[in-house]
């Protein structure tokens, strides 16, 4: 990340407050809020990671996160929902993959993390 880039927190709570993004959209961001600290939490415990594993896990997540980073740059410079639309699943898409591959890295390094559904 440069220095113009913004911090994926930053990007999360941006979605999470825009008023073009869907329910899908704010789900997936609760999704992988709740994989990246179970994850971090697994991390800190007992699991026996070595540095080197560490910044594994910790490149393979920031590789998840500049995708989805990526696609909500393109939803906010799309002129109108027209060109929005395209921008926005492929937004759904990066989130759902950034969820499913933190949890993967996860089970990867014998830490307990699982999706929890609200439905």
């Amino acid at each position: 990340m440069n220095e113009h880039e913004e911090h994926h927190d930053a990007v999360l709570a941006e979605i999470l407050l825009s008023k073009i993004v869907g329910v899908a959209h704010i789900r997936l961001v609760g999704d992988v809020i709740s994989a990246r600290a179970q994850l971090s939490m697994g991390m800190q415990g007992p699991v026996g990671l070595s540095l080197d594993q560490r910044a594994e896990i910790v490149e393979a997540i920031l590789g998840l996160e500049d995708d989805y980073r990526h696609a909500w740059e393109e939803v906010t410079s799309a002129v109108d929902m027209e060109q929005r639309i395209p921008h926005l699943q492929t937004l759904e898409r990066s989130l759902s993959v950034a969820v499913q591959g933190i949890l993967d890295v996860a089970r990867q390094n014998n830490i307990e993390a699982e999706r929890f559904l609200l439905d």
